[in-house]
Order: structure tokens, then C-alpha cells, then sequence
């Protein structure tokens, strides 16, 4: 797998669950460079039901001082928020998106396919509720509430938890599979 191009039509995942934290885990500049070709994309997006929409939106890539961030923007919706990736397996990332108005971010995971094309993950609801003995082992806290499900303690601890929950796609379900226009 080659990650030559990602996006992240983070519009469709924030509707899709996430997984959220207390603090900034994973920073949020200087996450690693994967996204080469910004531009255009179209991604079909799924929600936890299985419902299928189409999205388009323009990759935007952000550089300054050799750091990286990047901001997808949904045609038709001027919000954005900057998001980094931190690779966590051959082809896999974990994504930060700053949360918009507080402290924290919310986490989801990439994989990279052949070409200009990759698949957005968001964590599976039953996997995060089977998760209690794994945050306990890495020193994190998972608290399930209405809203989504929120991981706390120390930063070591939080990342700790997040990497390890990262390393099993069956934790994933599908939330977007994207190609360049």
C-alpha cells in the first residue's frame, strides 16, 4: 500500500462517532506527510446504519516551518478544522482533529490504497465497549456517554490506548471511501 493520497472529509466522520480526547495526545503539526496530492476527491461516506452518501470536497495541505497539517473542505461548507496523521502500522494512520472549540481531539484511522484512492475508519461502537480491560492496561480512561466515548488520564496513557486500539482494524468500521477526481 502506498499512502499517496489521503483526505479527510471530516464533515462525514464527525457524524459518524469518534473517539475523543481529553488533552492533544497526538500533535496536531508535524504529523506525518502523506497526503501529496491535494486537490479534489470524491468519497462515498457510510454512517453507523449502513446509509451511503456522496461527498466532494477539496484536500487542502498546510506546511509551514516542515510541519504538516491538512484541512478537507466539504463543497458547500465552509467549516474546517486541521487534522494530522501519525502513522501507526505499514499504510494505517491515525488522525487528530483538533476539536473545534476546547482542548482535546477526536481520533479516527486511514488506510491507504493503490493510486490515488484510501478508506476512512471510525471506531466500531461494540469494539469501544469491549475496550474497559485495554484502557485499564495502558493506564487511560474510557467513559461511554450519549455524545461518544471519551478517553482521559495521563498523555502517555491516552496514546498508549489509542495506538493499541488503532492496531486491530476489526476495532474500525467504514466510514468513507475516498478517490481523487
Amino acid at each position: 500500500m502506498s499512502p499517496r493520497a489521503l483526505v479527510l472529509p471530516l464533515v462525514a466522520l464527525a457524524l459518524a462517532g469518534c473517539l475523543s480526547t481529553e488533552d492533544e495526545p497526538f500533535a496536531l503539526v508535524g504529523g506525518d506527510a502523506v497526503a501529496t496530492r491535494p486537490g479534489e476527491y470524491a468519497c462515498r461516506t457510510f454512517n453507523p446504519h449502513g446509509a451511503v452518501k456522496a461527498e466532494r470536497g477539496r484536500l487542502i495541505l498546510l506546511r509551514r516551518d516542515k510541519q504538516t497539517q491538512y484541512v478537507f473542505v466539504t463543497l458547500g461548507d465552509a467549516s474546517a478544522e486541521p487534522a494530522a496523521l501519525h502513522r501507526v502500522g505499514e499504510g494505517v494512520y491515525l488522525i487528530a482533529v483538533a476539536h473545534a472549540e476546547d482542548r482535546g481531539e477526536d481520533l479516527y484511522l486511514a488506510e491507504a490504497a493503490a493510486g490515488a484512492s484510501f478508506r476512512l475508519y471510525a471506531p466500531a461502537e461494540a469494539a469501544l465497549a469491549a475496550t474497559p480491560a485495554l484502557a485499564a492496561k495502558t493506564g487511560a480512561t474510557l467513559a461511554h456517554n450519549a455524545f461518544g466515548d471519551d478517553l482521559s488520564g495521563p498523555l502517555e496513557a491516552q496514546r498508549a490506548f489509542a495506538v493499541a486500539f488503532a492496531g486491530d482494524l476489526r476495532n474500525w468500521r467504514l466510514a468513507a471511501d475516498c478517490r481523487r477526481r
